[in-house]
């Protein structure tokens, strides 16, 4: 008997279990950590921007008509380390399914859609094979033109299409309390996309590094307009379950 079940997604993508089962699996299935309650790093960065923020309505409807403001409305959430830790001990990463005494149970894109609001039909979130082949400074001359933003020091990037979190945060901060009922449409597009970039890192695709974006997601934030005719849905289980 196959249970469908909806754990909470955020919780799981932080955890990105498919590594685990390599790293902690084993010895927690042997017994060596039954005593133990694991913890992971977090990716805060986008709530630690919005704690005591409220943003502009402008913003709202602009990440409103994305389809990505539901994140928004889920909030920061409080995870149970000690259910994660149990989970663990029955998450099977070779069939993506929880092993439980009630039965087998597995997370569905029908999960994603219902808890995160994401379309799960629409063109594939790939990229085109060009960009693979960019460059560092490539990938900061597009930030700079879709967010007018630029670290002023280069060494915030990691690799090619990496860039620290915390500098994009930061760069909000200074703007967010410009965001009036007068700023022009192109500033608000500019700040939506500066904070998406925290979201598809902080929440919705987090690594291991734990204060990296991939700017590559940048080839979908030139146009806001068309983001909600893209398989987000498909695209965060995806991750989950690479």
């Amino acid at each position: 008997m196959t249970w469908r079940f909806r754990l909470c997604i955020p919780d799981l993508l932080a955890m990105s279990y498919c590594r685990y089962r390599a790293i902690i699996g084993p010895p927690i299935w042997e017994g060596e950590l039954l005593a133990q309650t694991l913890r992971v790093r977090r990716v805060d960065d986008m709530w630690d921007f919005l704690k005591g923020k409220v943003l502009h309505p402008c913003v709202v409807r602009r990440l409103q008509d994305t389809g990505f403001y539901r994140i928004l409305e889920i909030g920061r959430l409080q995870l149970d380390w000690s259910l994660i830790t149990a989970l663990i001990e029955r998450w099977q990463p070779e069939t993506h399914i929880f092993y439980l005494t009630i039965g087998e149970a597995t997370i569905t894109l029908h999960d994603v859609e219902v808890i995160y609001g994401l379309p799960v039909d629409g063109h594939p979130v790939s990229l085109p094979h060009a960009m693979r082949e960019l460059t560092g400074g490539h990938y900061l001359d597009m930030l700079q033109q879709l967010t007018s933003y630029r670290p002023q020091e280069e060494t915030a990037l990691a690799g090619a299409s990496r860039l620290q979190l915390t500098t994009i945060r930061d760069h909000l901060e200074v703007l967010h309390p410009h965001i009036t009922g007068d700023t022009p449409k192109l500033h608000i597009h500019r700040y939506t996309r500066l904070l998406l970039l925290l979201m598809f890192e902080g929440v919705l695709f987090p690594n291991t590094s734990g204060n990296l974006v991939i700017l590559r997601f940048l080839h979908h934030l030139e146009r806001l307009d068309d983001l909600p005719q893209y398989n987000w849905g498909a695209a965060v289980l995806a991750y989950l379950y690479r």
